[in-house]
């Protein structure tokens, strides 16, 4: 196989930017995180919420990323130099709102329409934060560091994933959901503080194509995005992959509680080994693509994390090895997933102009989250007429099928990431 040689280029964690950045990524998704358990925790144990209210809540997380991308994608393009600025307003925003909760519950005032209505409008800026990050960070690093610099905020975050979840479970058990929510406030206004420290030079400005309506410009974006030669196969393993994981993982519980019946904790190691994986994929990826070239690596980390869940057509011969096989097909998955992720990042982010990225970013985002609720749907069906194992297996096989979108594109002849913006 033949070496791909560069430059050496020195580190993401050489510019004290990209560490202030990395800062607020940190805080930010570590108190999510947090929230992911301590938000539901708090419905139905202080408020005493229902089934139906507590799924009202999930829609109410969830339905901005659907409703609110494509405008915060123009909101980053049409104001490209008040990016970061955009992404401090978001965290001392969500700081705000998530602090009404606990205040909310101290004070006798807490009620499930106003948790909603916080929670929906918190996600909004969250959707703001995540679609101007895309866009500010290649301005940061620089392109010869943006592999490496997304690698290691994915690492992060799936750090904050392994850990984050069960300090919340903790901190409710111990200090009450109130005082967790509190922390997750915290973290937000840590990121606002590490954020406002970034000093960017001021460059040229971008080339942009004369203003337009609004309607307009979010066309243009999707327009991009579902033409683009390196975007739309990426867009595709996306979109399908989650389609299709929906149905795996909801199969995969059931099949482990109903089926298999293992305990809370087993099922919690069996996720924990995928965040593990990922761990040391997004960390270590960059690594591979200085040694044998760009697109190659991102192909064969899609085969190794797309096929690994294969490896669970093999639960119903597994016995008492089912948790260990489960636990290495996760591991396996997340190191794929970690790498393939991290590439696909940043190839979108160096493909597509400067004056496109936050458009772009939002119609990706908007098709790849799409299909959640729609493979969560189809794969409550399938596990309800055929059963829990044929839901999984069934999403296994199709995120493996998801690869053929990048291995029938251009994607794999790519050498350096720098050759898509070139082309």
């Amino acid at each position: 196989m033949t070496t791909v040689t560069r430059d050496a280029v020195a580190p993401a964690w050489s510019d004290v930017n990209f560490r202030r950045l990395w800062r607020g990524s940190a805080a930010s998704t570590l108190g999510s995180e947090i929230a992911e358990l301590a938000l539901p925790l708090f419905a139905l144990v202080t408020l005493s919420a229902s089934a139906a209210q507590a799924s009202t809540l999930r829609v109410a997380q969830f339905l901005p990323f659907l409703l609110a991308t494509l405008p915060a994608g123009l909101l980053v393009d049409r104001f490209r130099r008040a990016r970061l600025r955009l992404m401090i307003g978001a965290d001392v925003g969500r700081a705000l709102l998530v602090a009404l909760i606990p205040v909310a519950a101290w004070t006798g005032l807490a009620s499930m329409p106003a948790l909603y209505a916080v929670v929906f409008v918190a996600a909004v800026l969250t959707v703001v934060y995540q679609v101007a990050d895309f866009a500010l960070l290649p301005s940061v690093v620089g392109p010869d560091r943006l592999v490496d610099a997304n690698g290691k905020l994915s690492a992060t975050q799936s750090a904050s994933e392994i850990g984050g979840r069960g300090v919340g479970g903790l901190l409710v058990q111990v200090v009450t959901a109130p005082v967790a929510l509190l922390l997750n406030a915290l973290g937000y206004v840590v990121s606002a503080v590490s954020l406002s420290r970034i000093r960017l030079a001021d460059g040229p400005p971008d080339d942009a194509p004369p203003r337009t309506s609004a309607w307009r410009e979010a066309v243009a974006g999707l327009r991009v995005t579902v033409r683009h030669r390196y975007v739309r196969p990426l867009l595709g393993e996306a979109a399908t992959f989650n389609l299709c994981n929906e149905a795996f993982v909801l199969g995969l519980l059931l099949y482990a509680v109903r089926d298999a019946d293992l305990s809370p904790v087993a099922i919690g190691a069996v996720f924990t080994a995928g965040g593990v994986g990922s761990f040391l994929g997004a960390w270590f990826g960059a690594r591979f693509t200085a040694r044998f070239g760009y697109g190659r690596v991102l192909l064969v980390s899609l085969v190794l994390g797309n096929g690994a869940p294969l490896g669970v057509l093999a639960a119903g011969r597994a016995g008492a090895a089912l948790l260990p096989l489960l636990c290495a097909v996760f591991v396996v998955m997340g190191v794929g997933i970690g790498i393939a992720n991290v590439h696909a990042v940043s190839l979108r982010q160096s493909a597509v102009p400067k004056a496109l990225r936050g458009r772009v970013n939002a119609a990706y985002r908007l098709i790849s989250w799409g299909a959640v609720p729609v493979g969560a749907a189809a794969g409550g069906v399938i596990a309800t007429q055929a059963g829990p194992f044929t839901a999984m297996a069934a999403g296994a096989v199709g995120i493996s099928l998801a690869t053929l979108w990048v291995a029938l594109s251009r994607v794999p002849s790519l050498a350096t990431i720098a050759d898509a913006a070139r082309s």
